[in-house]
């Protein structure tokens, strides 16, 4: 291989990801979904979907 053309991934610490090495997710859940009975509630800010109950079956929700 001729030199300078290795099989590296670019710059050390730049591990793929993106602008200021965060990831690019989704962001938190607009809303909470019961994956039972299908109800949503508003998601609550610090309070995460999987720690609230469906008012309506009592089922654990999930973040959507």
């Amino acid at each position: 291989m001729p030199a300078g053309q290795g099989r590296g991934r670019g710059r050390e610490g730049e591990g793929g990801m993106g602008k200021g090495g965060q990831r690019q997710g989704m962001g938190p859940p607009k809303e909470c979904k019961c994956p039972s009975c299908g109800h949503t509630i508003p998601h609550q800010p610090g309070q995460p979907c999987y720690n609230q109950s469906c008012p309506k079956c009592g089922t654990n929700m999930v973040g959507m």
